[in-house]
């Protein structure tokens, strides 16, 4: 049995040393996720688990955000970061400047927003600043 108070310290830390160790339910919108996932669930609302697997078998599905199910080392794993590494490279081929933020966004499977959010996240400026810089 897990500890609740120690997973629910350790779920409102964020941290990632944590992943793998204990993974969160949410009761009403039936996900479970990463310690280190950014959403919030209410205290009453939480449950706790080992392993993806317990999760999925009481009927809980993988956060889309954190995919908590994917493996250590996978791209999976740091969705993110292969997201952002494939949108420098597409920059780089000049997505950018043929056909815009929206083209790049199209090819990336993302909508414009989210590719500026990731990639100010990651590098600190947006897709349309990295083309600038590229041209330059």
């Amino acid at each position: 049995m897990l500890d609740f108070e120690r997973c629910w310290r350790a779920l409102l830390s964020r941290d990632t040393r944590f992943d793998g160790l204990f993974y969160s339910a949410v009761v009403t919108t039936g996900i479970y996720c990463r310690p280190s996932c950014p959403g919030c669930p209410k205290r009453k609302m939480s449950r706790f688990y080992r392993s993806a697997a317990a999760a999925q078998d009481v009927g809980y599905r993988a956060c889309k955000r954190c995919n908590p199910d994917a493996s250590p080392g996978s791209p999976e794993w740091n969705l993110r970061a292969d997201v952002v590494g494939r949108a420098m490279r597409l920059i780089a081929d000049g997505v950018c400047d043929r056909e815009g933020v929206a083209g790049l966004a199209t090819q990336l499977g993302y909508t414009t927003r989210h590719v500026h959010r990731l990639l100010s996240a990651e590098v600190g400026v947006g897709p349309q600043a990295l083309a600038r810089a590229q041209r330059a």
